[in-house]
């Protein structure tokens, strides 16, 4: 689930496949786009909204750029 902090509230499944530094997933219903996963940093976006963050454990946070901006927290299921 990815709980979104800033403008609006949006809360939906990630789902998250990785290849090498790949990512390629959804949020909610909407396919990501341009995912990066370097360490322990990722990188990816949904429509015009930038999500950048760090993956520590079965967690990921970060902000979100473009859209309505805000923060974003994701705990593995």
């Amino acid at each position: 689930e990815v709980h979104l902090r800033g403008n609006h509230l949006l809360e939906g499944a990630l789902t998250l496949k990785q290849n090498f530094q790949m990512l390629t997933g959804t949020l909610g219903n909407t396919a990501i786009s341009e995912g990066k996963l370097r360490g322990e940093e990722i990188t990816f976006k949904v429509g015009n909204a930038t999500y950048t963050g760090r993956a520590q454990g079965n967690t990921m946070r970060g902000t979100v750029t473009g859209g309505s901006g805000g923060s974003w927290t994701a705990t593995r299921k």
